[in-house]
């Protein structure tokens, strides 16, 4: 029996044509509805799943007798699956197949069904549903996703629970070319019991010939690493940001240890198919030692996941959303994820401010609410009381309906009332009465938030402020200390600037480009030093993956480095904004310390 080596990009295109498919979808039923769906799937297309969201539980909850309701409720858990919301997207899916079990989207629910349990962890429920996802479905594609999926978990997988009689109910065409790769994995893991355990459903049994080990990859002479990046297109500014970044890594090494390096780069044109099929064949090639790349976390997720049933490593310098590394144990993530920073100024108010009362005004930007959702979930966490969540749109300048909104929660009072009644009976001009409240997290882009600040301060809302890394801005430092209040913010971003790492590399930079490197340089700059660090005892995809994993608290050019559990940057800084610059809280720290 011969081994499978079909490469995992093919999963990568199936999965996207799939999802085009269904963005497709056009529906028949009363007017209203077809406005609502068409409004839904548009902003499903244009990323905006938070508010693609609540357009289909509208759909669902005003047409619920409706002959699309299965429609709206599939498109309802897929929104919350694309915007991170992994546990409701689960419970959606799993109400679904429960509930239209004759409905022809019963297999594609399943198999999202799946996905949402994977990336929350749950890898057994994972492959129990897209084993289902398997058996239903009558689409090749969405087939060969299902069965793509089973195969890349098993081998990812050190012990999975399914047994012979889970698989009692697919066909025979479907079955025994499923166990036979099944099979093989065990065959790998040297289980030659549960392989045949697995092929006696197919009247088969282990050969001799398919008992030999994997053939080890030919060794070279040099490290080589592939730069997958954009290089053309409309991304390829940033892709040569970081390719450029990772010149100047290698000709130091070059010039300070008389070795060879190869910088390799390879185009994705900002496609993410097109990165995950690139990362895919170098994982086979035998040849590439690491990847540095893809730019984006949409690609960087798909290329991930197609390492799955590879010992290649990643790294995504520039990708910053959460989970891109549960994919494959293979990926690590330079740029810290973004959930992080609202983790860790929840902390912050809690452990060094006090706090137990917060409000929040976010964008409904996808980073920005998972920002918000995890300060939430952080701040509660540890004891304190989120009174007020409140999302303002891309296009907003006017921010005094969510203030009046907070305002009115604190004080029990009609938001769109014009005046204040006080316990003395004074009538008080209700939008620029005075409230308090121990902190408000504002998490945005510097854009909206060199309105919003001044237009919380001018409407009397008082409270600590804490920011995310929008606030790093030098026009936000200049509206002054009484309109930033000393605001708190997070940020990976600041700290390197100040490193002796970064002066070096700057140095070089300049020589050879003529310029100063932007962040995205100093992030491919780093993304080789942290390679060159992990090859001390040998140039193997395993030897660099193990010692990655064991990288703490390096300074580098783009800040401070440390590889968490899940192989993300642990690193968080947070900073002041006091007298119209920006100050370290770490220092500020040390100074007190020793005065």
């Amino acid at each position: 029996m011969i081994k499978n080596k079909r490469i995992f990009s093919t999963l990568i295109v199936i999965l996207f044509l799939f999802v085009s498919s269904l963005m497709s979808q056009t529906i028949d039923d009363d007017a209203e509805a077809v406005s609502l769906f068409t409004k839904g799937k548009r902003l499903m297309s244009e990323g905006d799943y938070y508010e693609a969201a609540i357009v289909f539980e509208e759909l669902e909850a005003r047409f619920s007798n409706s002959a699309n309701i299965d429609l709206f409720l599939f498109y309802r858990a897929k929104a919350k699956y694309y915007y991170a919301e992994y546990n409701e997207s689960a419970a959606g899916f799993s109400y679904f197949t429960s509930r239209f079990v004759n409905s022809k989207y019963l297999a594609e629910a399943y198999f999202f069904l799946g996905n949402s349990y994977y990336r929350s962890s749950k890898v057994n429920q994972a492959v129990n549903a897209w084993l289902k996802a398997y058996q239903f479905s009558d689409s090749k594609s969405l087939t060969e996703l299902s069965r793509s999926s089973l195969i890349a978990s098993y081998k990812n997988a050190s012990k999975i629970t399914l047994t012979n009689a889970d698989f009692e109910h697919l066909t025979a065409d479907k079955k025994c070319p499923l166990v036979k790769e099944l099979a093989d994995i065990y065959i790998d893991r040297g289980d030659v019991r549960k392989a045949n355990e697995l092929l006696a459903e197919c009247g088969e049994a282990v050969t001799a010939n398919s008992q030999n080990g994997t053939i080890d990859r030919l060794t070279h002479k040099s490290l080589e690493i592939a730069m997958v990046l954009p290089m053309s297109g409309e991304l390829q500014s940033y892709g040569e940001d970081i390719y450029n970044g990772a010149v100047i890594a290698a000709e130091l090494f070059r010039a300070e240890s008389g070795k060879e390096i190869q910088i390799v780069p390879y185009d994705t044109k900002g496609d993410p198919i097109e990165a995950a099929q690139i990362v895919s064949q170098l994982a086979n090639s035998g040849t590439t030692d690491v990847v540095v790349g893809p730019l984006t976390s949409e690609a960087a997720s798909v290329a991930s996941a197609s390492l799955i049933c590879s010992t290649m490593p990643l790294i995504a310098p520039a990708a910053n959303q959460a989970g891109l590394t549960r994919l494959s144990e293979n990926a690590f993530q330079l740029a810290p994820n973004t959930e992080l920073e609202g983790v860790r100024l929840a902390e912050y108010a809690i452990e060094q401010l006090k706090t137990d009362t917060a409000a929040v005004i976010s964008s409904t930007a996808t980073e920005n609410i998972r920002m918000t959702r995890a300060f939430k979930r952080r701040f509660e966490q540890l004891g304190g009381t989120v009174i007020a969540v409140e999302y303002y749109r891309s296009r907003d300048k006017d921010f005094g309906t969510y203030i009046r909104d907070i305002k009115g929660i604190i004080l029990d009072h009609p938001a769109d009332s014009t005046y204040y009644i006080s316990p003395d009976g004074d009538t008080l001009d209700f939008e620029l009465l005075p409230v308090y409240i121990d902190c408000i997290f504002m998490p945005g882009e510097p854009r909206q938030l060199r309105q919003l600040i001044p237009q919380v301060h001018f409407y009397n809302l008082n409270a600590r402020y804490l920011g995310s890394n929008g606030w790093g801005d030098d026009a936000i430092y200049k509206l002054g200390d009484n309109v930033t209040k000393e605001a708190v913010f997070a940020s990976p971003f600041i700290e390197g600037r100040n490193s002796d790492e970064f002066l070096k590399f700057s140095r070089a930079y300049d020589k050879r480009y003529g310029k100063q490197p932007q962040r995205l340089s100093s992030l491919g700059y780093d993304a080789v030093n942290l390679v060159l660090m992990s090859i001390q005892n040998g140039i193997s995809r395993e030897n660099i993956r193990t010692n990655l994993g064991t990288i703490t608290n390096y300074i580098g050019s783009s800040g401070k480095i440390s590889f968490g559990e899940k192989r993300e940057n642990i690193e968080m800084p947070l900073y002041r904004i006091k007298n119209e610059t920006v100050h370290s809280l770490s220092e500020e720290q040390i100074e007190t310390a020793t005065e």
